[in-house]
């Protein structure tokens, strides 16, 4: 099933990756969390990939994680958990798109 507002979701997420990396950059805790929290955190359809994301493995889950590393394609310098954790949501909602239109 195709989540709603895939294309929003997926950009708004991108924008906060992005945002709590710089607000990091700059040590400013602030940012830092308010990009954390403005992640799609209640997203059902992200939630229901999960756990099958965590789950994969092989081609499937290379496919995600090319589309993941084309998209953030430079790797945080020192990752931190909470960073870890929305890249792991990102890899998420991707595998759920992959799921309803398999990439190619």
């Amino acid at each position: 099933m195709a989540c709603p507002n895939a294309v929003a979701s997926l950009v708004s997420d991108m924008k906060m990756i992005v945002a709590y990396e710089t607000a990091a950059n700059w040590r400013e805790a602030t940012a830092m969390d308010s990009a954390f929290n403005a992640l799609s955190w209640d997203d059902q359809c992200v939630q229901a990939a999960l756990p099958e994301y965590l789950a994969s493995a092989g081609a499937e889950r290379a496919k995600v994680d090319d589309a993941f590393n084309a998209m953030i394609p430079k790797p945080a310098e020192s990752i931190d958990p909470k960073q870890a954790m929305m890249q792991t949501w990102l890899k998420a909602r991707l595998f759920s798109y992959n799921k309803a239109f398999p990439f190619d």
